[in-house]
């Protein structure tokens, strides 16, 4: 059994009233490694309930050596703006980043209270102005699922798959996954396939949805996932094995979950830890969670341990649906 440990000085990102666009919330991060430093895009809430994207950076993938003063990306599209009302969740949520070909594209959800449902939305920015902090360079951002259904926690694989991009995404209540020709989306909304699904009885028993971009190995690709539990409510984090040539296809799944609830700051409001993001540095896998929809922190293993027991613990096949 493997589970993630937790850096002992978390909360690493705590609300800050001084900077109105993180007082009321800083959590579900993403995170990128660049040029030896991780950069920690979090989810920032202001008190009116508007979140937009902050950064922080670590030089050790464990502290913060800084916070930007203002957010790296905001609301920009009718999709994701407040139109209606003056106080309620609105802006750019949960975001994950994946580099390819030069670019960072960064998925997120997408909520404006205009509407009824949330949608998945994509924009991208080339490596060097994101290195440089030249943050009007990020693209357009377009809503990429269907308007009319609740569809969130998306995540682009950093490598095309037999030639086509691979999009994981949470149609409620289970994983699904899309095969596309082109990042462009026109005419085009995510669909796609069925293929992780919630097991009743078990701590993944209500929904499931992917947590940072999985990561690729020798053996498949190696997914972070969190689920809610039917049984009592808590948001845990599992870990699974991809095929790598058809990640539609669940080699392995641990029946354990490897981080849940249980420190103060995971528990202080709700119970919950809720990644969008991880890195692999210096052999560790380190998971960057939010905790309690309040705080960022950060957890961590030896990479290779949870490799090994995701083999040990390979199971028969989960396959897709459409």
């Amino acid at each position: 059994m493997i589970k993630l440990k937790r850096y002992e000085r978390n909360p690493v990102l705590k609300p800050e009233p001084a900077r109105r666009f993180m007082e009321f919330a800083a959590f579900n991060p993403t995170a990128l490694l660049l040029d030896g430093k991780v950069y920690i895009l979090f989810r920032a809430q202001s008190y009116d309930l508007e979140s937009t994207i902050g950064l922080a950076v670590s030089s050790d993938g464990l502290s913060v050596d800084f916070v930007l003063d203002e957010p790296i990306y905001v609301p920009r599209e009718i999709f994701e703006k407040r139109v209606a009302y003056e106080v309620g969740p609105v802006g750019c949520e949960d975001p994950r980043a994946t580099p390819i070909d030069g670019r960072i594209y960064m998925l997120y959800t997408a909520v404006s209270d205009a509407y009824d449902y949330v949608r998945v939305a994509l924009t991208s920015i080339d490596v060097s102005s994101f290195a440089g902090g030249r943050w009007s360079k990020w693209s357009k951002p377009i809503a990429i699922s269907p308007p009319g259904v609740w569809d969130k926690n998306a995540a682009l694989l950093p490598k095309r798959v037999r030639g086509k991009y691979v999009i994981f995404h949470r149609f409620f209540p289970n994983i699904w996954v899309d095969f596309v020709e082109s990042l462009d989306f026109e005419g085009y909304w995510l669909r796609g396939l069925e293929f992780f699904r919630v097991r009743p009885g078990m701590w993944d028993s209500d929904k499931v949805g992917i947590a940072g971009v999985p990561i690729e190995v020798s053996e498949g690709w190696v997914m972070i996932y969190h689920a809610r539990s039917s049984l009592d409510g808590a948001y845990r984090l599992g870990a699974a094995l991809l095929d790598r040539e058809d990640p539609t296809s669940v080699t392995s799944r641990l029946s354990y979950p490897i981080l849940e609830p249980r420190e103060w700051y995971e528990t202080e409001e709700m119970n919950v830890v809720f990644s969008c993001g991880h890195v692999v540095l210096d052999g560790k896998l380190f998971v960057y969670y939010g905790a309690s929809d309040k705080y960022v922190a950060v957890a961590y293993a030896d990479f290779d341990e949870l490799v090994g027991e995701l083999l040990k613990n390979s199971n028969s096949r989960e396959t897709a649906s459409p």
